[in-house]
């Protein structure tokens, strides 16, 4: 009973919600969702003629589907390893499914499951229709993206239900305090929860969740194939030192522009490639450097290394961090909670970032601690990267620390699988 009046004010009030929620997408995000229109009936759960046909054939087949849920463009980056694993190891098709249109275009151009669709809509009668031609054997989410009706239908539709990479930053894990009796009516839902490490089971065990449920199995983000930096596409030549910001976030640049021109008057020859979150920020940024009277230029005008370079092209990050002698992670130096540095410590960049990196608190610290990252407030950066900037050696050794940091901590996917399959 409790659980029947839980669900039904939370649809209720995303119902009431609804309406502002696609106006505010519609005029804050309209440029990132029109480049998914064409997928905004599977929002609605309604499904093309040839999905449907594929996904029964799934079904028929033996196999059967296993439907994995995903938000962000980085989330899905961070379990590619695993997704391609699981036909192979589990002997069954994936049906992927994502929120963001970025995170939708680069799954369908990777092709990283069987099956690839816009995510539905939170509502129990448009997931339904999903599960009603799914029909998986086992719905895993990703992270912490606790959606009530997909969850709730997942275990209502016969399937197993599972948590992957899972997480509560500390944010979280105090607001779902003051709910913790709320909180109950979604753990009820799930069979298995692998999360990445001993803080995030404790967290999920002290909000109710049965400790026999929770198992650490490391952080999937390691496991991505270690790259080759020879597949970079310079854009200068290698006489020039590169920094590269990755993933900064709104206002970040304005805060550090002025570091970046006080290393270049220390370092005339540096490069420095700006390569915000959101591509639909160039805008902003070309701005920004215009009231300042500096140059600037996006790196599809094919950019020169006597400007900075603004990356305006998704999906492709560690592109620019194969160029990088030092990488500067975004997000961290406003309170967004960092973003994630194991791209450029897997690359043998030497990492920086600053004291916000909440969502990835786990694999900072374990950097920090190999010696592969510096954490600095935006008072100690000038000084810090002046230090690597000037220091071949330093550079050279925080860089395998970082990448000796991220080898030793593979292993999390065959972990995570070797638990799902026994779901099955």
């Amino acid at each position: 009973m409790k659980s029947r009046w839980i669900f039904r004010l939370y649809n209720l009030l995303v119902l009431l919600a609804l309406p502002f929620i696609l106006v505010g997408v519609m005029i804050r995000w309209r440029k990132r969702f029109a480049r998914g229109i064409e997928r905004w009936s599977e929002r609605w759960g309604k499904l093309s003629p040839e999905t449907i046909a594929r996904l029964r054939q799934g079904v028929s087949s033996g196999g059967g589907w296993w439907w994995v849920h995903a938000v962000s463009l980085g989330e899905v980056k961070s379990i590619e390893v695993f997704l391609r694993e699981i036909p192979k190891q589990a002997r069954v098709k994936v049906l992927l499914s994502v929120v963001t249109p970025e995170a939708l275009a680069w799954a369908l151009e990777k092709q990283v499951a069987d099956e690839i669709i816009a995510a539905p809509i939170d509502l129990p009668w448009v997931v339904r229709r999903v599960f009603a031609v799914v029909k998986p054997r086992l719905f895993v989410s990703v992270e912490s993206e606790f959606w009530p009706n997909l969850l709730r239908e997942a275990k209502r539709s016969g399937a197993r239900v599972a948590l992957v990479n899972g997480r509560i930053s500390a944010h979280s894990y105090e607001s779902y305090k003051t709910i913790r009796s709320l909180m109950s009516v979604l753990w009820e839902c799930f069979d298995l929860l692998a999360v990445r490490q001993h803080e995030d089971a404790l967290r999920f065990t002290d909000l109710g969740v049965p400790p026999q449920l929770v198992h650490v199995t490391g952080n999937l983000k390691y496991d991505l194939p270690l790259p080759d930096r020879s597949n970079g596409h310079p854009l200068a030549s290698s006489s020039h030192l590169t920094l590269v910001i990755g993933s900064s976030r709104e206002g970040e640049e304005k805060m550090l522009l002025p570091v970046m021109e006080k290393l270049k008057v220390r370092c005339p020859d540096l490069r420095i490639i700006w390569a915000p979150r959101h591509i639909d920020r160039i805008g902003e940024i070309e701005s920004l450097f215009a009231s300042l009277s500096l140059p600037c230029s996006r790196k599809s005008a094919h950019a020169s290394a006597a400007v900075d370079i603004l990356w305006d092209s998704m999906g492709d990050l560690l592109d620019a961090y194969k160029q990088a002698d030092i990488a500067v992670v975004g997000g961290s130096f406003v309170p967004k909670g960092g973003q994630n540095p194991i791209e450029p410590a897997a690359l043998s960049v030497p990492v920086v970032f600053g004291p916000s990196m909440e969502n990835f608190h786990g694999i900072a610290e374990v950097l920090i601690q190999q010696g592969g990252a510096r954490q600095v407030t935006l008072a100690e950066l000038e000084r810090c990267l002046g230090e690597l900037l000037e220091n071949k050696d330093t550079r050279h050794e925080m860089g395998q620390r970082a990448r000796q940091a991220v080898e030793s901590r593979q292993g999390a996917t065959d972990k995570t699988l070797s638990l799902l399959k026994k779901l099955q």
